[in-house]
């Protein structure tokens, strides 16, 4: 697979040592890449959330927290808040570092884009924009087994399962 131009890296799920570990009622954050990253920029941003994640406060208390990054695209931030919650100042840091995290590299990535869905067309996967997608629903070239990834969770809990689900499953049968 030419990862260089990849809508989604199927074998990629990488997570911090601490994922499993960490609470299911964890407060969570989902975000999306406009692009897959690259295997080098993955190392690298890897490097960086680590960093991050480590020193990540609210009001001078270490966050427990954790990571999990599928497909090198979907990134999932996780806090364990019975230690110490997340608070407006440290939610906004978490911003800052996402947007400053790609700035340098030669194609920056937007992890705020949520108008574009990630979805496989039999054997390749394919990205449309959420009106795109709802054009290929009503003609029926997004079927209810159409496997697609889920960025929208109802539950914390579920962002340790499955990340790619069939449509049926999805948030978007509900409303297409």
């Amino acid at each position: 697979m030419d990862i260089q131009n990849a809508i989604w890296v199927e074998e990629a799920d990488r997570c911090a040592d601490n994922w499993q570990s960490m609470e299911r009622t964890s407060k969570t954050w989902v975000y999306t890449a406009n692009r897959a990253l690259r295997e080098d920029e993955c190392e690298r941003f890897i490097t960086d959330l680590q960093t991050f994640a480590a020193g990540w406060q609210a009001h001078g208390k270490n966050l427990t927290s954790s990571w999990r990054l599928c497909g090198n695209r979907l990134l999932i931030i996780a806090v364990d808040e019975s230690a110490a919650p997340a608070t407006g100042c440290s939610i906004d840091s978490s911003v800052a570092f996402l947007r400053e995290a790609s700035k340098a590299w030669q194609e920056p990535v937007d992890w705020f884009d949520r108008q574009n869905i990630i979805y496989k067309d039999e054997a390749e996967w394919r990205q449309a924009s959420n009106a795109a997608f709802w054009a290929l629903r009503k003609a029926k070239r997004v079927t209810d087994d159409t496997n697609l990834v889920n960025a929208v969770y109802a539950n914390s809990e579920d962002c340790w399962g499955n990340v790619v689900i069939p449509f049926a499953s999805s948030w978007h049968s509900e409303m297409w």
